[in-house]
């Protein structure tokens, strides 16, 4: 962790700008508050009016823009003090008053991982996981617990109940709300959340195959559309290597079986008369 921290001259917005946006020292602004047990990282950023408070760590340079808020309890009720360990990643970026939660138990971790970023009022509740290079579109509001994996990203005025999982390289759109797991890859809105269709963009962007993609495609369409039993789906795998043998299949269907608070098959297609 880092020791030499730049101050600013006073009266020197100039200086403050410097140090923020072109430094590679650590900087505090001195509106931010600190707390005692916090580590910071090198090259670490904290903005005008911050409050990092708790047992926090923070990675080698992530920034905090104004009035980021870090380390305060969990909104449970009865909690009265900051419990806990919070861990934020390097290279995280965490825009104008972001909110993030202290664990509701001692031994319990709230973690951000590292290049992550978190646009204006998103909210991650006590303890919460966000794994590597997950977005939060502004005024994002997760409960407690809620674990998003890698490289999964949800828009803005989204909302998620309390443990609720979100797989890797899915997209959550704007103003959705969910109750139930989102598998890994795919594409959900609404209220509650429905399967738009596979990720593509992100998968191609990710580097996927088209071999992969194309299993994907196969494997979510007999899931979502044809609505097999997640056991024929598993059986059909292991005699279909041309699709079933690929290892995001294996992902997906993986994170439904160990599904915790259940998935949800509604489609964007699915008519009323056909949920029923």
């Amino acid at each position: 962790m880092n020791t030499h921290i730049q101050t600013p001259q006073s009266g020197s917005s100039s200086f403050f700008e410097e140090s923020f946006f072109k430094n590679s020292e650590t900087f505090i602004h001195p509106t931010a508050t600190v707390g005692a047990n916090v580590k910071l990282g090198t090259g670490v950023k904290i903005g005008p009016f911050c409050v990092v408070i708790g047992n926090t760590t923070i990675g080698a340079n992530t920034r905090l823009h104004a009035y980021v808020s870090i380390g305060f309890p969990g909104q449970v009720l009865g909690v009265k003090e900051n419990w806990g360990t919070i861990e934020i990643g390097a290279d995280c970026e965490l825009r104008e008053f972001v909110t993030i939660h202290a664990p509701r138990t001692a031994n319990g971790i709230t973690k951000i991982g590292n290049r992550c970023y978190l646009m204006n009022f998103a909210h991650a509740s006590h303890d919460v996981v966000l794994e590597d290079n997950v977005t939060l579109i502004n005024n994002v509001s997760l409960g407690g617990h809620v674990h998003i994996e890698k490289n999964a990203i949800v828009m803005a005025n989204s909302a998620s109940h309390q443990f609720c999982r979100i797989g890797m390289y899915a997209g959550l759109g704007p103003m959705s709300g969910i109750r139930q797991d989102l598998p890994p890859f795919c594409l959900y809105s609404g209220k509650p959340a429905r399967f738009y269709g596979l990720n593509v963009i992100g998968l191609k962007r990710g580097g996927f195959s088209r071999e992969s993609i194309n299993a994907l495609k196969h494997v979510t369409k007999l899931f979502f559309q044809d609505k097999l039993p997640l056991e024929q789906i598993t059986e059909l795998a292991q005699h279909e290597p041309s699709w079933g043998a690929d290892a995001q299949v294996a992902t997906f269907l993986s994170f439904i079986k160990n599904s915790q608070r259940g998935v949800s098959r509604k489609t964007a297609t699915q008519s009323q008369d056909e949920e029923l």
